[in-house]
């Protein structure tokens, strides 16, 4: 099943695949249409029937509105047996509740980390354990209503997460955002080592942070929905380590990046798609033509997809003197062979005064100088 076969629910914890669930009758969740279920029309919102059995889609119905309990910002897989999986990094779920606290539910297969902001207040970070689990995300509370926003942080490398939904929480009806973003990079947009302090510092899970990344930034400056497709080691034309199977473009038409049978269905539509993708390609010296090419294929690949987006392509700052200026020419190039609504953007090459987060990449300070160099541009060309 492809990821346009993605859902949200809302309930109590999904039950083994045999048994029957009884749900809140008729309980109306819904995504804000990124990850809409075969067939919903955008905007759409799903409706739960009563005695829903787990993994029968035909349960499922579609009504017209976008007032829903419960928002999914990113790439969510229905597929059986694991429905509602999702792995790329600033996955996000957004609710609003009733209610002194609230709780989530949510099955790993290794470790990860997620970031849970209450009524705009940052809370605990979230270390989730491989295996299913309940994990209080707030407490003491006065009794509502309260916003929650539950952001995945690590990359998909840490393995997938299925959520299985706020056990016992009284979720309130609220509105999708309208302002919607889509990037497509690599370590830099995974906010990879973003929170380590020095470039010698070992890269892990927990230096990682998607939130901090520019992309995040910006889109929230915005106040703007973002997807984050986005994946350390990959390129345009060829990876950090000189391969050129499962480059960027590839995984881009997942729903679960490291799942090469999760199609997505590109069933929602971004106002602009951020590309900002080079570093591995010149890591092996300069990548040539091929690497025009590759980008011009991916630009093509992104109209096709999003007639109607503007595509915005970026340098790397992680490349410097010569390797990026030739960078900007092969980008360029690209962009200049590719239509209307394609344009270039320079993201000049960080500066160490600024500091360097893990293995050289962009320090926190370097992450908000690019997030504000991009919401400006996307500000003035957006209307936004």
């Amino acid at each position: 099943m492809s990821g346009a076969h993605a859902v949200p629910f809302v309930g109590r914890q999904r039950e083994a695949p045999s048994r029957s669930v009884s749900w809140i009758r008729s309980a109306i969740v819904a995504s804000i249409g990124l990850a809409w279920f075969a067939g919903a029309p955008a905007g759409a919102v799903a409706i739960l029937n009563d005695g829903f059995e787990s993994g029968d889609l035909a349960a499922w119905r579609f009504v017209a509105g976008e007032i829903a309990s419960l928002h999914l910002i990113g790439r969510f897989d229905l597929a059986p047996p694991t429905p509602l999986s999702f792995a790329w990094p600033g996955s996000e779920i957004r609710t609003r509740f009733s209610g002194s606290s609230i709780s989530v539910e949510l099955a790993e297969s290794a470790p990860n980390r997620f970031d849970v902001v209450v009524d705009g207040v940052a809370q605990p970070l979230l270390a989730t354990l491989a295996g299913t689990r309940t994990y209080v995300l707030a407490s003491g509370l006065s009794t509502g209503p309260h916003g929650l926003v539950l952001t995945r942080r690590s990359e998909s490398f840490f393995g997938v997460t299925q959520f299985l939904g706020f056990p016992g929480a009284t979720l309130i009806p609220t509105a999708a955002p309208t302002r919607l973003l889509e990037l497509i990079g690599d370590s830099i947009t995974c906010g990879y080592g973003v929170l380590g302090v020095g470039p010698s510092c070992s890269f892990s899970i927990d230096t990682e942070a998607e939130t901090r990344a520019w992309g995040a930034l910006a889109a929230s400056s915005l106040g703007a929905a973002h997807a984050s497709i986005a994946y350390s080691g990959k390129g345009a034309y060829r990876n950090y380590d000189g391969t050129t199977s499962n480059t960027m473009p590839v995984l881009w038409t997942r729903t679960l990046a490291d799942n090469a049978s999760s199609v997505w269905g590109f069933s929602w539509t971004p106002a602009a798609v951020v590309i900002n993708l080079g570093t591995n390609d010149f890591a092996g010296g300069d990548p040539g033509t091929a690497f025009v090419n590759a980008m011009k294929a991916l630009i093509a690949q992104v109209r096709l997809h999003y007639p109607n987006a503007e595509i915005v392509v970026t340098s790397s700052p992680m490349l410097d003197g010569s390797n990026h200026t030739l960078e900007a020419s092969y980008l360029q190039s690209a962009v200049s062979a590719s239509g209307a609504h394609v344009s270039y953007l320079d993201i000049p090459t960080q500066n160490p005064v600024n500091g360097y987060g893990c293995d050289w990449h962009p320090s926190g300070t370097t992450q908000q100088l690019m997030a504000t160099t991009l919401a400006s541009y996307l500000h003035t060309l957006l209307g936004w």
